[in-house]
């Protein structure tokens, strides 16, 4: 009897004991997942998907929702973080000041798929809170309209150019803060010879500051620069940030996130305002 209860006792204390530990582990476990969502130089696969709206542009509002896979691959003390964007967009008519549309085509709007983006980024492994990371982007010119095969409308949705160019992030992240930089240039190497030549720079800071229970505080303001238009047509400046949640589902997280930003210094025909909505599904490391 006494050695029954012995081992039922040291059953229950074992039993509470690894709860606890769960408990414990709980709030590191959503500290990870929040420094990988928010580094995208950490080697872990996620989706995000991203929904934009650029507002107040006199020619009307583009909507532009995204896929874009983050595939990390290991390269012995190296990481190639492989990231594919896949932009669906409907636009109004030429309107200026937005990435995925650097030369605007003249029209009355076009609903579709708009160019592809393809980014590398070769990062040392690392285990500190310090990552940075250089390779190309790439743009591929696959602006098709939905429905229709009519190319002249099709125009409308991307840049008619292949376009390629250097990219770059740097990213640290001191206790609850992450902060980083990424840019990018491109420039148009062929393609549609109708259209205008690509010149366009990304500058793009930011930064996330965690609150506590996956919650987060979040800028990210994606300066362009297109330096085939006028000095006075040339620069987009947001000024914005949003709030964002994580939710840890132990194997897996959800990261989601809403943001407005609002464009202080634009070019004519170019957008006021920008909302964004971001869910990002997290894997582990698979490569």
């Amino acid at each position: 009897m006494l050695t029954r209860k012995i081992i039922i006792t040291a059953g229950l204390t074992s039993l509470l004991s690894l709860q606890m530990a769960s408990a414990d582990d709980e709030p590191k476990q959503t500290e990870d997942w929040l420094k990988a969502a928010q580094n995208p130089l950490i080697p872990v696969f996620s989706v995000p998907l991203e929904y934009t709206h650029h507002g107040g542009a006199e020619n009307g509002d583009v909507s532009i929702g995204r896929i874009k896979p983050i595939i990390p691959v290991s390269l012995g003390n190296w990481n190639m973080i492989n990231q594919l964007s896949l932009n669906f967009m409907g636009t109004p008519g030429p309107v200026t000041g937005i990435e995925e549309l650097p030369e605007p085509y003249p029209g009355n709007g076009s609903n579709g798929l708009g160019d592809t983006t393809f980014t590398s980024l070769f990062s040392p492994e690392t285990s500190g809170d310090f990552r940075w990371g250089f390779g190309p982007t790439f743009v591929f010119p696959t602006d098709t309209r939905f429905g229709n095969a009519d190319d002249h409308t099709a125009r409308q949705l991307g840049s008619g150019k292949f376009s390629v160019g250097p990219a770059m992030m740097v990213v640290t992240q001191p206790g609850p803060w992450t902060l980083g930089f990424k840019s990018k240039q491109i420039w148009s190497v062929f393609g549609n010879d109708s259209r205008e030549s690509v010149s366009q720079l990304n500058l793009e800071p930011f930064a996330n500051y965690n609150i506590g229970q996956g919650w987060y505080l979040t800028t990210d303001m994606n300066t362009i620069a297109n330096w085939n238009s006028h000095s006075d047509n040339r620069w987009t400046v947001p000024v914005g940030a949003g709030v964002g949640k994580l939710f840890n589902m132990d194997k897996f997280a959800i990261n989601t996130k809403l943001e407005g930003y609002y464009n202080v210094v634009r070019p004519d025909a170019a957008p006021d305002w920008s909302a964004n909505f971001t869910v990002q599904f997290m894997l582990p490391k698979l490569f």
